[in-house]
């Protein structure tokens, strides 16, 4: 039996926006590369770059091409998704007027900036491309992971299986963004999953869906009005929080349990658990009533280190196990790679947190 809308999610005539498309002359390139969201990206060097360095962590050699076809292959299916999800969740995006730069879409189709018919057409050759990707993959336990991922991405909106409108959305994002990507890398590499992975991505996929939940609960009005039935829409507001709360400690949990099974290396926990106090800030925040009102001023910095909570415990995860490796003597050249890419991830992050204090000055 589904739970009852509190009265704050039911459909609001006076916020939600109605009016047609504003058909442009032609394209506008800028909003064309808005609905792309190029910031989000940067995440995706989290995952494959962990994958990687497990990979050289159980002794394997690195292969530079195929990390670069991961790495491109998990960049194409997320800019896939989001032209897709710009299309078929516009209606959704017409009545969010509670936006914050983090959620309620790049509103590139929402001011007329570009046709709809564009974003579509965009999705199509993307989804081509990465189906392109998937065919060159040298193993069927490859390119069925990587068909998984495809598939799951472009269903998260798109009918008839919406996922994001029938409760699966959040579990979605984090299958494929600390699931499959890293597996297809790895299993690019090795042609296995090692245990390593899968413990060390657990907790992460966990806070992921935690990290959804925040997202989307900004977006609950809107979503109700149209009928998305996310999670936060289908439980309540309440309970969704108390969701994202319990999901907090029981993460960490789990990774200190897998720590002390073995298998999950000491240095390995020490790295990801320095992430906690994050977990402790977004705690306080949601009990402080941050999301209740849809206000975008206290929203903002919540769904900002909601989402890179999880960046960065990826990014701690992936620290750790290069560490580990080169105690255990591992490919330093390898190994120097991945620091590069790691190091890079982190000035990029840096850069971002600068100008998301720079905009709140």
């Amino acid at each position: 039996m589904g739970a009852m809308l509190e009265p704050s999610l039911l459909p609001d005539t006076h916020h939600a926006v109605t009016s047609p498309d504003r058909q442009p002359d032609r394209t506008n390139w800028k909003g064309f590369l808005r609905l792309a969201r190029l910031r989000f990206l940067l995440y995706n060097l989290l995952p494959v770059g962990l994958a990687v360095a497990v990979s050289v962590h159980q002794g394997h050699p690195l292969d530079v091409t195929w990390y670069a076809v991961a790495q491109l292959f998990a960049w194409t299916v997320h800019v896939m998704t989001h032209y897709c999800n710009e299309y078929f969740d516009l209606e959704a995006d017409r009545a969010n007027v509670y936006f914050t730069p983090w959620t309620g879409g790049s509103r590139a189709l929402v001011d007329g900036s570009v046709a709809p018919v564009v974003s579509l057409g965009a999705a199509f050759v993307l989804f081509s491309v990465s189906t392109l990707m998937v065919a060159v993959m040298p193993s069927w336990p490859a390119r069925l992971l990587a068909t998984a991922a495809v598939v799951l991405a472009w269903f998260y909106t798109a009918p008839p299986v919406r996922l994001n409108y029938r409760g699966a959305g959040e579990l979605t994002v984090a299958v494929i963004l600390n699931g499959l990507w890293p597996a297809v890398a790895v299993v690019l590499q090795t042609g296995t999953i090692p245990m390593l992975l899968v413990a060390v991505l657990a907790p992460t996929a966990m806070l992921q869906v935690a990290r959804m939940m925040v997202m989307n609960l900004g977006d609950r009005r809107s979503d109700a009005a149209v009928g998305k039935r996310t999670l936060p829409v289908i439980v309540g507001y309440q309970p969704a929080v108390r969701l994202i709360v319990a999901a907090q400690p029981i993460a960490y949990a789990m990774l200190t349990a897998f720590a002390l099974l073995g298998w999950v290396p000491w240095l390995v926990w020490a790295v990801m658990a320095a992430t906690a106090p994050l977990s402790v800030w977004l705690v306080r925040q949601l009990r402080r009533g941050a999301m209740r009102d849809l206000d975008p001023g206290r929203m903002t910095p919540v769904v900002f280190w909601a989402s890179n909570h999880v960046s960065l415990i990826v990014a701690a995860a992936m620290l750790g196990v290069i560490l580990d490796a080169a105690r255990r003597s591992a490919d330093t050249g390898a190994l120097a790679v991945l620091g590069a890419v790691l190091a890079g991830y982190v000035a990029l992050f840096a850069h971002r947190l600068w100008l998301a204090r720079r905009a709140s000055a």
